[in-house]
């Protein structure tokens, strides 16, 4: 099953699927994969000079994704949401992070800690990029329902504020060709003064 999402992953640019936020990708500095996956962010990342964090929990997925790309300089942790308890042991604070098809994965309950433990782990003037599906599994992974309005309000509580977001009328076509599947971009900024 791995290397089936494996596969499906690699097939996809990285450039095209986050190009409505690339402007906003640091010259320098740490950023944080979360729910890295088959690595192809992680690298794409490390390849423009960042230093990069990519958490995989399904260990299957982070050692395939750590052999294909081994050659670039990516520290991989076996970690998730909510608590991301192995990251902040690292002690490292990050210009941008990224949950690209992750947030539909984490239970409504658990949402308000996430986006609260993201925040922590944000430089201030950083950001945090979440990519929203809309759409269901059908190959037996949970997925739960995912809102714009939902994240903009915990990140209001958690000290963040939203930079950028796709509006619904452009969301973007499943790049898989999945016709149920949209795709909703969120970027939220840490503010300066927030302690």
């Amino acid at each position: 099953m791995a290397g089936h999402f494996v596969t499906q992953y690699e097939s996809l640019s990285s450039e095209k699927l986050h190009q409505s936020w690339l402007h906003l990708l640091p010259e320098k500095g740490w950023l944080l994969d979360v729910g890295a996956g088959s690595g192809r962010d992680a690298a794409f990342f490390a390849q423009r000079g960042l230093s990069v964090v990519a958490v995989e929990p399904a260990k299957p997925m982070r050692d395939l994704a750590c052999e294909l790309h081994k050659q670039h300089c990516i520290h991989w942790v076996d970690d998730s949401l909510p608590e991301l308890k192995q990251v902040f042991a690292l002690q490292i604070k990050f210009e941008l992070i990224l949950l690209s098809a992750v947030w539909m994965h984490i239970e409504p309950c658990l949402r308000e800690l996430a986006i609260r433990k993201l925040s922590q782990l944000l430089n201030p003037g950083g950001h945090l990029v979440i990519t929203l599906r809309h759409g269901e599994f059908t190959d037996g992974r949970i997925g739960y329902a995912v809102s714009a309005d939902e994240i903009s309000t915990l990140a209001m509580h958690a000290g963040l504020q939203l930079v950028l977001r796709t509006a619904s009328e452009e969301s973007q076509a499943d790049l898989l060709g999945r016709n149920n599947v949209k795709w909703e971009t969120i970027v939220l900024a840490r503010m300066m003064t927030h302690e």
